[in-house]
């Protein structure tokens, strides 16, 4: 077995360097696939079902965060909180705390804690080479909260002995808003260079968002004025033997909250986030047979909150002395990952693993102001390829967690079967175990818009997760590929950890168990390739737990919503232009909540209704190193969806709930050089 560096494992570039236009044509190359594997492969060879999201369509999209490439992608939601900036995500109709987001196969940390409820919109979308997604149970390999899947992001390294030169400069409106103080403003900068055994490699890049009055009033925002700094360098060296890399990302985010005057005075809010994530990773030959990979991390995010009052007359602004109006909350989290990966025949390998995880949290916010949690687990996988169309990975992680008590085993097993060279099928099953996170147990949150708190006395998830899928190529000799993917999944998660009212306090949400939660669907995608152009069309049919159903007999168990996605684009060679379109439309999203009706208490049907995203794009070629993108999002116009709840808590309300901040336009120019 050949040896492929680290660099080569975690960076390969999906876009090959050469010819002015290279970059947009579609590329009818098998995808080489990373996250999961024992070492890079096709992802037709794969176990798992993977989808690749290239830096072609990245830049296509002309993408300022990672929503913008994410939001029209099959099974992917997201949910926004207005007020603290946050936007996070679910899949196959979990929440974000079962998706596991990785950065070079490292768990990110972020304001909930190591890996829950990740807001993808702190991550530099410059910096990312692709993202591949895993859509089902990961948990032996990367953990409990890896029961929906994994989101892998992998960042671009050099590997090919050039310089590398990148510049962006991107202007944007938020709906019609745009100058000097308004708008999105985003320039970007990256430089890489390898020589011989040596790789470096620095990103930096600053965005500026300016808010969005919306519907409200006087001084204050519907869509608070954010900024961000986000700088990111590596370092690394390999040979015939080893290879080692040391990667630092640092996040400056400031959010500001504009008050509304009253009585002369108005109250402002900044909430600043402090991210430094450090990761070392190498690994070592031993012999064609034996490889040893090691990934070390640091995480430091430090979340501070500054309340000020801010006087109508003079404008003289000072600290608040209210009580909870000053706070800093700091997370650190340590991971540790060593894998060995052994081939003792040419049909059978075996993967022995450790995988280590330390929370710490401190704070006003946290109760008794320090908390820490340990998670450390031995797992192991073999890949067995039993014949020429069976192939398995079974699996089997034990885990030791400082708080709760997990179960003795947590099992998992891969299965793909190729029915003929054109078609084939796979089958996974994984149990799952994730304890209550820091924040779960520990954070208080009380300010004009939350009122949440956290329940110590939270159990333990645990869950089953089935996915199946068939996939179907047919390739016309080299210039049209069609590829069907059909999807089904199962998930059941036990005590799964949500938002309720606390007992004896309606005014107060806190976390709850609910006994049981499900969800269920089937998925189809479809995507027809040629040379200069791609099409692609998806449906999602997803059921989720109706709670409810258990106790009122008349209640059917799941509601079902759906989804469809279409996007196309073209190249024109001989105009250096590719026009791109995306579209999603996500249908009715019905669900029952109790309500008072006649004095008694009784579930009712709400519904959130449906609506359209769709972006547009064209970007143009100047010659060998500039390209101007522009285009439009949301070309709906949406900025809320209604909802007909008429319960509250902590992020539901009845009425409409803001979505988007309607259609905007926007423009950036891009400077690439390679040498």
């Amino acid at each position: 077995m050949k040896k492929i560096p680290l660099f080569m494992l975690l960076g390969c570039a999906c876009v090959c360097k050469g010819q002015p236009g290279d970059s947009l044509k579609t590329s009818l190359l098998e995808e080489v696939i990373i996250t999961g594997q024992y070492e890079p492969q096709s992802a037709r060879k794969s176990v798992y079902q993977v989808k690749t999201i290239p830096l072609e369509r990245i830049v296509a999209r002309g993408a300022v965060n990672l929503q913008n490439v994410l939001n029209t992608e099959l099974n992917i939601r997201f949910s926004q909180d207005l007020a603290l900036g946050g936007s996070n995500l679910s899949l196959q109709g979990l929440a974000g705390q079962n998706v596991k987001v990785l950065i070079d196969g490292v768990p990110m940390v972020g304001r909930q804690g190591t890996s829950n409820e990740i807001n993808i919109n702190q991550i530099n979308v410059q910096a990312i080479e692709r993202i591949e997604i895993i859509e089902g149970p990961m948990s032996v390999v990367y953990g409990a909260d890896a029961l929906a899947g994994v989101i892998n992001i992998i960042t671009k390294k050099n590997v090919d002995g050039t310089l590398e030169l990148q510049a962006k400069v991107h202007e944007e409106t938020v709906g019609k808003e745009f100058g000097w103080n308004s708008g999105i403003h985003n320039e970007s900068v990256g430089v890489g260079y390898s020589k011989k055994n040596w790789r470096t490699r620095v990103d930096l890049s600053r965005n500026y968002f300016g808010g969005w009055q919306g519907n409200a009033t006087g001084r204050d925002k519907q869509w608070h004025p954010k900024t961000q700094y986000l700088a990111s360098g590596l370092v690394g060296y390999e040979n015939a033997k080893y290879n080692f890399y040391y990667r630092a990302d640092y996040l400056f985010e400031d959010i500001f909250n504009p008050g509304v005057f009253s009585g002369g005075e108005a109250i402002d809010q900044n909430y600043y986030t402090n991210r430094l994530m450090q990761q070392m990773q190498g690994g070592y030959e031993f012999s064609k047979n034996l490889q040893l990979t090691n990934a070390l991390s640091f995480t430091m995010y430090e979340r501070q909150t500054q309340t000020t009052v801010v006087n109508e007359a003079t404008g003289d602004r000072r600290l608040s002395l209210a009580q909870g109006a000053q706070d800093v909350t700091r997370f650190d989290g340590l991971t540790l990952r060593s894998t060995l990966q052994y081939r003792l025949t040419n049909k059978f390998t075996l993967q022995p693993g450790v995988d280590l995880n330390y929370e710490a949290g401190r704070g006003g916010r946290i109760k008794t102001g320090t908390q820490s949690m340990g998670d450390y687990a031995v797992f192991i996988s073999g890949e067995w390829k039993v014949n020429s169309w069976l192939q398995l990975r079974p699996g089997l992680r034990t885990v030791y967690n400082s708080v709760y008590t997990a179960p003795p085993a947590i099992p998992s097993v891969n299965t793909k079967i190729s029915i003929t060279s054109q078609q084939d099928l796979r089958l996974s099953y994984g149990r799952g175990f994730r304890a209550p996170s820091l924040r779960e147990l520990y954070f208080d949150f009380f300010d004009a818009n939350h009122s949440i708190e956290g329940n110590t006395n939270l159990q333990a998830e645990l869950s089953h997760s089935v996915n199946a899928s068939w996939t179907w190529r047919v390739r016309d000799a080299g210039r049209i590929k069609y590829t069907s993917v059909l999807g089904a999944f199962y998930n059941s998660v036990n005590n799964m950890i949500g938002y309720g009212v606390k007992p004896g306090n309606t005014l107060v949400t806190t976390y709850i168990n609910i006994d049981k939660y499900k969800t269920q669907g089937i998925t189809w995608n479809n995507t027809l390739k040629g040379r200069n152009w791609e099409w692609t069309l998806g449906y999602a049919h997803t059921g989720r737990f109706n709670s409810y159903s258990e106790s009122y007999s008349d209640q059917p168990e799941f509601q079902w919503s759906p989804e469809i996605t279409n996007s196309g684009s073209y190249y024109f060679p001989k105009a250096g232009v590719k026009v791109s379109l995306y579209h999603k439309f996500t249908g009715v999203t019905p669900y029952f909540e109790i309500a008072t009706i006649d004095g008694q208490q009784t579930p009712r049907l709400a519904e959130q209704s449906a609506f359209h995203m769709a972006d547009f794009t064209v970007l143009k070629e100047l010659g060998k190193h500039f390209s101007v993108t522009a285009g439009a999002r949301n070309l709906f116009n949406v900025t809320t969806i209604n909802s007909t709840a008429v319960a509250t808590g902590a992020h539901t309300s009845s009425g409409a709930r803001p979505i988007g901040y309607g259609r905007s336009y926007f423009m950036s120019v891009s400077y690439s050089l390679t040498k």
